[in-house]
C-alpha cells in the first residue's frame, strides 16, 4: 500500500514537472509553437472588413471594395499564405490590389510571394523595409523549428519587398473606402506601421498590439515608448482594435496589455538594479500575474533579451544608422 501511494506521489510530481517546464522557460528561438491550436476563425468586424484570428500563430485582416482588396500582413510561410488568400477569395473575387507588410517579424510576411504572384503592391514603412532586408536571413533561423514542425520546406520562403514605403503617414482610398497608414513612432518594433479604417471605427496594429498575449519584446528599442504607443492609439476614434497576435480586441483589452508592459518593464529593471543573471533572473522573476496569457512559455526568451537590451541600451536585433 506504501509502495502504491509512493508510486502515486512520484507519478504526480512528474506531471507536475513537465507541465511547469513547458508553460514556463523552456521554449526555443526556432519559431517552435507550443500554444494550444485552436481553429483558425474569420470573421467580418464591419461591413466589407474581415479579420482572419490564428491563436497559435498570427492574425490577418483584408478590406473588400468593389474596386479591389487591401490585406494585411501575409503569414509565415507561403503555404499558409495560400490558405489565407483561399479564405479571401471566399469573401470575393475582386483583385489584390494592395498588401500592407505591418513589420518585419518573417511569421508577418514571409507569405508575401503568393500575394506577389497575384499582382499585389506591397506597402511598408521605411524602417520596417530596412529591417525585412537587414535581418531576413535571422529570420529564417528564427522560424527553422516552425518549418520543421509543420513540414514546410523553407527554400520556398523568398524575400519580397514593398515597392511603396513611407516615413510618416499615407493616406489611401480604395473603392470610395479610407484607409490612414500610420507611423507613430517604434513599439514593439522599428517601422511599426498602425492601419487605421476611419469609417469602420477600426484600427489594426500588428506588432504592438496582441489581445491577452505576451508580445515579444526582443526587438522594441523602448517599452515607456511602445506603451505611449498604445495610449495614442487608445485615445483614437476607434472601437476594435486587430493585433497581429491575440484576438479581437477592445481600448480595456489596451489597457490590460499596457500594464502588462509596464509590470514587466519594472520588473526587469528591478532585476538589472540587483545585478541579476539571465538565468537567476528567470528563475526568480516568473511574472505570474499574468501567466494565464498566451504566449506565456516564452518568457524566458523575453527575458534573455529584454535583459540585453537593457544592459547595452538598445536590442540584439536593431535598426541599423547605415543601411
Amino acid at each position: 500500500m506504501l509502495l502504491q501511494r509512493l508510486k502515486l506521489l512520484f507519478f504526480f510530481a512528474v506531471l507536475s514537472w513537465v507541465y511547469s517546464t513547458v508553460a514556463f522557460g523552456q521554449a526555443k528561438e526556432d519559431g517552435e509553437v507550443l500554444e494550444k491550436d485552436i481553429p483558425l476563425s474569420v470573421r467580418e468586424v464591419a461591413p466589407g472588413l474581415f479579420f482572419q484570428y490564428h491563436h497559435a500563430e498570427s492574425n490577418n485582416a483584408w478590406l473588400v471594395t468593389h474596386e479591389g482588396v487591401l490585406v494585411i500582413d501575409t503569414r509565415q510561410h507561403p503555404e499558409r499564405a495560400k490558405e489565407l488568400l483561399a479564405e479571401i477569395r471566399k469573401t470575393t473575387d475582386q483583385p489584390i490590389k494592395w498588401v500592407i507588410n505591418t513589420h518585419f517579424h518573417g511569421d508577418h510576411y514571409f507569405g508575401n510571394r503568393v500575394f506577389k504572384e497575384v499582382g499585389a503592391q506591397f506597402i511598408a514603412h521605411v524602417d520596417t523595409a530596412v529591417m525585412m532586408k537587414t535581418y531576413f536571413d535571422e529570420e529564417m533561423k528564427r522560424r527553422m523549428g516552425y518549418f520543421k514542425q509543420r513540414g514546410y520546406m523553407p527554400q520556398a520562403v523568398k524575400l519580397v519587398m514593398p515597392d511603396i514605403t513611407f516615413e510618416g503617414s499615407l493616406h489611401l482610398t480604395l473603392g470610395g473606402q479610407a484607409v490612414d497608414v500610420l507611423y507613430l513612432g517604434a513599439g514593439q518594433n522599428p517601422g511599426d506601421a498602425i492601419v487605421y479604417f476611419p469609417k469602420q471605427k477600426v484600427i489594426f496594429a500588428g506588432g504592438p498590439v496582441a489581445k491577452d498575449s505576451w508580445t515579444n519584446p526582443s526587438f522594441t528599442p523602448s517599452i515607456p515608448n511602445w506603451v505611449d504607443l498604445l495610449k495614442t492609439i487608445q485615445a483614437m476614434d476607434a472601437q476594435i482594435y486587430l493585433g497581429g497576435h491575440g484576438d479581437v480586441a477592445s481600448k480595456e483589452d489596451l489597457q490590460r496589455e499596457i500594464e502588462l508592459l509596464d509590470y514587466f518593464d519594472a520588473g526587469m529593471r528591478e532585476a538589472e538594479s540587483k545585478n541579476l543573471s539571465v538565468g537567476e533572473i528567470i528563475q526568480q522573476y516568473k511574472f505570474e500575474r499574468f501567466k494565464d496569457f498566451r504566449n506565456y512559455y516564452r518568457l524566458n526568451i523575453f527575458i534573455k533579451n529584454y535583459d540585453y537590451t537593457l544592459r547595452r541600451g538598445h536590442p540584439e536585433v536593431f535598426l541599423p544608422s547605415n543601411p
